[in-house]
């Protein structure tokens, strides 16, 4: 498999994974603000803070201007114009090395984004999503495993955790600020849903929802597909079928390094330590990815 395949594959899945979580985020945060007395610049502006391009962001911070960076900048890495563009410019070298069926439903999801009205409602963004989880549905079902379809899995996974550990960062740190007690599990109630995994919570926590209890479903469930846990072990086994790697073995399996003890889910101050390297250590994945095997 040449290295330019194998790195375009690998972002047209990190960049429909994108597309998903973006949308989903988008989607929970919109109906959480019904449901939450709140001052509505900084409940919506979080939700660039945790795709990390604040910095970027130069307009106020008024739910049109948030929801217009978010879905239609095409000047801003995270946004799902963005993603789909790149997805697109990735895919057309790959042609002959996906289902049919596949590009059929990506050109579904390219199509029905282009199409769309300009300003999106929520019924918008839940097609987007709909349409990216059939094109992983495709893959799963219909692909041979080959080299192809692992560095999909390698793609996807590494952007799923990227943005599982940022919302739970967000969430923390949005605790500290400004939220009002009474509203935090209410909040925890929607980062859960933002992640699909309120249901699934709730059949093995029969209990309030309070921090520990769902930072430990979050981050060391190892059943649950939108966990810490689960993606870092995806990382590892998809790595049996790919070119050994050392130094990539050693990274990944490092990632969740203090974050599988109980005791610091209650304590602010240390999971965001432990937060913020995973997140370095994810980084550190990427760029070694890249040296091992796009380099060319």
């Amino acid at each position: 498999m040449l290295s330019s395949i194998a790195e375009k594959t690998y972002w047209l899945s990190r960049y429909i994974e994108r597309i998903e979580n973006t949308s989903r985020l988008i989607n929970v945060n919109s109906d959480l603000l019904l449901d939450i007395p709140h001052d509505e610049s900084n409940d919506l502006k979080h939700l660039i803070k945790i795709t990390g391009h604040f910095d970027d962001f130069k307009k106020s911070n008024s739910k049109e201007n948030v929801f217009f960076y978010l879905i239609e900048d095409e000047k801003n890495p995270s946004s799902i114009k963005y993603s789909i563009e790149m997805a697109k410019m990735n895919s057309r070298y790959l042609l002959t090395m996906l289902p049919k069926s596949a590009w059929e439903q990506f050109n579904n999801l390219y199509s029905d984004f282009n199409n769309g009205a300009v300003k999106r409602n929520s019924e918008d963004l839940y097609q987007i999503i709909r349409n990216s989880q059939r094109f992983f549905a495709i893959i799963s079902d219909g692909m041979q495993r080959n080299d192809v379809f692992n560095f999909i899995k390698l793609g996807r996974f590494i952007e799923r955790a990227d943005m599982l550990s940022r919302i739970i960062e967000d969430q923390i740190l949005r605790k500290e600020t400004y939220v009002n007690k009474y509203y935090q599990n209410l909040q925890w109630s929607s980062v859960l849903r933002s992640i699909n995994g309120y249901e699934s919570f709730k059949t093995i926590n029969k209990e309030n929802l309070n921090q520990e209890v769902v930072l430990g479903f979050m981050i060391m469930e190892k059943l649950f597909p939108r966990s810490l846990k689960y993606c870092v072990d995806k990382l590892i086994e998809v790595q049996k079928f790919l070119p050994k790697s050392t130094n990539i073995k050693k990274i990944t399996k490092s990632l969740l390094k203090n974050l599988e003890k109980n005791n610091v889910y209650k304590y602010d101050k240390k999971i965001l330590k432990h937060l913020d390297n995973f997140q370095f250590g994810l980084i550190k994945l990427d760029k070694e990815i890249n040296e091992r095997f796009f380099s060319y």
